[in-house]
């Protein structure tokens, strides 16, 4: 029997953030489709939550739900939070960045489309101070050694979700690429360190043949794709 069970849409988005780690523990897991439990289920389970990623943990019968719950639970699971009570809070803080980065990125999640005065205001102002806070955290708490991590000389659910969400975003936007290394240098090695590692370089791979660039799909990724393009 598997050891959870991930409700999501065939999208990197914020799926990706879940399965990188899944993956990178070689936890046994199946992937199923959101539609089996959004919208209708979804206030049905047991924690429900509004919208997906869900996560089921087989063993304990019990659905997580927000991306930053589930990978904090992970991080717990497989010792992938760092050994500190501060590096604790700072690895949750890392998360929460990476879903206000998401929230912003689509636009208050689609509440208006892009036009390009306003992204190019954001790409060059907001976003651009999203990739140095980044960036400055790791100076501060991992960087210091050629190799080190986010927040400190071991890997932490900080590291997965920083490269699920930089790497994600540079692999669909690659015109995005020139501002990660321009603003965050050491924070677009790191994804590439992340996305190197042996089972995440296989699960990336086959994601990438199945869905191209594909990021977060619908309207708001035709607004992102116009005004990138």
């Amino acid at each position: 029997m598997a050891d959870y069970k991930l409700y999501y849409w065939d999208l990197p988005f914020r799926g990706n953030f879940i399965q990188l780690l899944l993956e990178d523990v070689s936890a046994s897991y199946e992937r199923h489709g959101a539609g089996e439990i959004y919208p209708d289920k979804s206030l049905q389970i047991r924690n429900p939550g509004m919208a997906p990623p869900y996560l089921y943990e087989c063993k304990s019968k019990t659905y997580f739900a927000q991306m930053p719950a589930c990978l904090m639970h992970l991080g717990r699971e497989y010792d992938y939070l760092p050994k500190r009570a501060e590096g604790h809070t700072l690895a949750l803080k890392t998360i929460l960045d990476c879903n206000d980065v998401l929230m912003e990125i689509t636009n208050c999640n689609g509440m208006q489309m892009w036009e390009k005065k306003s992204w190019d205001e954001f790409r060059y102002n907001r976003l651009a101070d999203w990739m140095r806070l980044y960036e400055n955290t790791g100076l501060e708490h991992g960087f210091k050694t050629e190799g080190g991590f986010l927040l400190g000389s071991t890997i932490s659910v900080a590291d997965i979700a920083t490269a699920a969400l930089f790497g994600t975003m540079i692999w669909s936007f690659p015109q995005l690429g020139v501002d990660l290394q321009d603003n965050a240098p050491n924070v677009a090695q790191l994804c590439q360190r992340i996305e190197t590692r042996p089972n995440i370089r296989r699960f990336l791979q086959e994601q990438r043949e199945e869905n191209g660039k594909g990021y977060c799909g619908g309207q708001i990724e035709e607004s992102l794709r116009k005004v990138i393009g």
